[in-house]
This record gives C-alpha cells, sequence and structure tokens, in this order.
C-alpha cells in the first residue's frame, strides 16, 4: 500500500510539470506590431518647411504585457525617437509621435520599434515604411506653387500684376512701375500720373562766367523760377550746379580723368559730375530750407544726408544712385539716376596690373627673339 501510495504521488507530480512546460512558453512569447497603414501625419496637406507631428500605431499582438519606443526616419536620416509606452497582452494599440519638419521635393518615413521589453521575438514586424509623399512649396498658403507665384511670401490668389513686370500688386511698392511707391501715387496703377511737380528751371539772364575748354565743359547757372518753386512741396533756395573746382582741377591735371558733361537726374532734383573712373560728385539742384530731409542711397550700401557730397563707388558695375526729399509734411519726393562704373578704365588698378603684364610678356619675348638671334649668329659665325 504505501509503495502503490508513493507511485501514485510521483505520477501527479511529474503530470504538473508536463502541463506547466506549455503554459510557461505561451507567457514569454512578447510581440510587438507595426504597419504602414497606421503611420499618419498631424495635417492633411503637408507643406515644405512647416513643422508637423510623424505618428505610428503599435499593436501588442504577443500574450505579455510589453514596453518599447518608435524610431524614425526620413529616408534614411534619423528624425527622432518617440516617448515609451505600455502595451498590455492582447490589448488596445497606442499611437507614439516625434516632430518633424517637412522637406522640399518627395520623401516618405520609416519606423522601427526600440527597446521592448521583455525582448520582442518577431522581428519581421518591427519595422514599417511609407510610400512616397510629395511636398507642397507654398510659403504663403494661397494655392499658388512658389514657382509660379508672383508673391511668394504674401498671398495673392489672383496672381494680379498691374505692371506685368512679373511682381504681383500685393508685394509690389510701385503698381504702375512710374517711379513713385504707391502710398505717394494719386493714381498707383496709371503710370501717366505721377502726383510729382517738376520744376522747370529758368536761365539767369546774366551768363555765367565761361571755363576755358581745356580746363572743363561750360556749365551754365541756373535757378529755378519763383512759379516752380511756390508748386514744388519742397520749397527751396537757388543754388548753383556747376561741378566744385577741385573737381575741374582733378580733371585738369590727370591726364587720365574722366571728362564728362554735367547729367541732370531724370526728375531734375540733382546732378551728377564724374570726377574719375569711380568717383562722382552729387548736388542737389535746389537747396532744402529748414524742416526739409534728404536722404540719399547710393547703392553699394552708402547713404548721406549733404545736400552736395563726393562719393567713390566700391567698384566696377551698375549702381542706382536714389535721392529722397522729405518735407515737413511727412510727403516725400524722389529722383534717381543710373551710374555705369566700367571696369576697362586706365585709373583701375587692375587694368593697369593686366596692362603691366602684358607689357612685361611683350618685353619678354622681344628680349628672348633677339637673344636667340645673337646666339645663332655667333654659331654660324664660328663655323
Amino acid at each position: 500500500m504505501l509503495q502503490s501510495h508513493r507511485f501514485r504521488s510521483w505520477i501527479i507530480g511529474v503530470s504538473m510539470i508536463v502541463l506547466t512546460i506549455p503554459l510557461g512558453a505561451r507567457a514569454s512569447s512578447p510581440d510587438l506590431a507595426l504597419d504602414a497603414n497606421h503611420i499618419s501625419f498631424s495635417v492633411p496637406t503637408l507643406y515644405a518647411g512647416d513643422t508637423i507631428r510623424i505618428y505610428a500605431r503599435i499593436r501588442n499582438v504577443g500574450d505579455v504585457d510589453t514596453t518599447a519606443s518608435v524610431l524614425f526616419y526620413q529616408g534614411g536620416m534619423v528624425i527622432g525617437q518617440s516617448q515609451a509606452v505600455s502595451l498590455r497582452a492582447n490589448g488596445n494599440p497606442d499611437d507614439v509621435f516625434v516632430d518633424f519638419t517637412v522637406p522640399t521635393g518627395t520623401f516618405n518615413i520609416r519606423a522601427v520599434l526600440q527597446g521592448s521589453t521583455p525582448q520582442d521575438v518577431n522581428a519581421e514586424n518591427d519595422s514599417a515604411i511609407t510610400p512616397l509623399y510629395t511636398a507642397i512649396s507654398d510659403a504663403d498658403r494661397d494655392g499658388i506653387i512658389d514657382e509660379q507665384d508672383t508673391c511668394v511670401n504674401d498671398a495673392n490668389a489672383d496672381q494680379r500684376d498691374a505692371d506685368g513686370d512679373g511682381k504681383g500688386d500685393v508685394c509690389d511698392v510701385d503698381d504702375d512701375n512710374d517711379g513713385v511707391i504707391d502710398g505717394d501715387d494719386p493714381a498707383p496703377e496709371d503710370a501717366t500720373v505721377t502726383g510729382i511737380v517738376v520744376p522747370t528751371p529758368a536761365v539767369s539772364p546774366t551768363p555765367a562766367t565761361p571755363i576755358p575748354a581745356s580746363s572743363a565743359p561750360t556749365v551754365s547757372s541756373q535757378t529755378p523760377s519763383t512759379a516752380s518753386a511756390s508748386s514744388n512741396p519742397a520749397t527751396v533756395t537757388s543754388q548753383t550746379t556747376a561741378p566744385s573746382s577741385a573737381a575741374v582741377e582733378a580733371s585738369k591735371f590727370n591726364p587720365f580723368a574722366s571728362i564728362s558733361k554735367l547729367v541732370v537726374s531724370p526728375f531734375a532734383r540733382f546732378t551728377t559730375w564724374q570726377t574719375d573712373w569711380r568717383t562722382y560728385e552729387f548736388t542737389v539742384v535746389e537747396q532744402p530750407k529748414s524742416g526739409v530731409q534728404l536722404s540719399w542711397d547710393f547703392g553699394d550700401g552708402a547713404t548721406s544726408v549733404q545736400p552736395h557730397i563726393t562719393h567713390a563707388f566700391s567698384g566696377p558695375g551698375t549702381y542706382t544712385v536714389t535721392l529722397a526729399i522729405v518735407n515737413a509734411d511727412g510727403s516725400v519726393l524722389s529722383d534717381a539716376q543710373v551710374i555705369d562704373v566700367s571696369f576697362f578704365h586706365l585709373e583701375n588698378p587692375l587694368v593697369l596690373c593686366v596692362i603691366g603684364l602684358l607689357l612685361a610678356v611683350v618685353c619678354g619675348c622681344v628680349w628672348a627673339y633677339f637673344a636667340l638671334r645673337r646666339r645663332y649668329d655667333q654659331e654660324a659665325f664660328h663655323e
């Protein structure tokens, strides 16, 4: 009886061990899953340059509670790693996310499970990759892509361009392209109406003292008429527009000086006189009275508020010199003159260097020719 009882106890113990083996195996099978259909964005439309969120949904298809996070990639470039989440065995899925700046052009997103605890036993469903997406380049969100938009940073869905200069009216400060900004233009879309009164200078009855032809061109003294001065908001006093004596003397004694005539700006607000290849004198035609402010912009980063100034441009190029006259009532009159500073001028040090180099090469060739010729004659004499 005792042996029979021991045998039964042994059978029962072995059976319990056998029954618990498959249960243990099933309890140690963590398995999380990702798929491309559950990778999404926080916005329906992808605009290049926007910062959005990328979401990925994790499912626990195993039979044990598991924690993990997701590492996101744009192609082969790491975007970032999400927060860690805990998922119950066969429970509800959970979403993770990272912030993402939408690139220009096409891209896709890859998501990979990271740091699962306990360790995921099935690697086949641990990553997912989306199809290609194409971002929209539309900085102002007006429905017109940047490449075709006449105002990239200002919304203008109608693309209206009154003067046809390729810049939409929304971002064009001069819609009729008449040289007067819209805020000062009584007819901003009519180039024939500017609101600018151009003074008509009258020749003084007293003839100007002539300058010898060998020194500089003759310049007549000009004085604005009383009627013109009263019609111009910037009421000014008379001032001669002849170049300074220093400019005349410089052009007389410098054999390479640029002798140019006195140039009057399009609206006759200032004059220009060239003193050398890149230096010019600028003079306001009429001296401003109290309360009137001047502002020069020489197109190369330099500015001034003086009525008469000599300016040396930084180098060869085309510069737009602009004069703004601000009256006491806040109204602004402007005028501009295009200045071309040529590279090919004997006063340009680079041109002189090139000429010197060419002369040196020519002299070297001539010296080499005569040296070889003399050597040849000597050898022929000894023979």
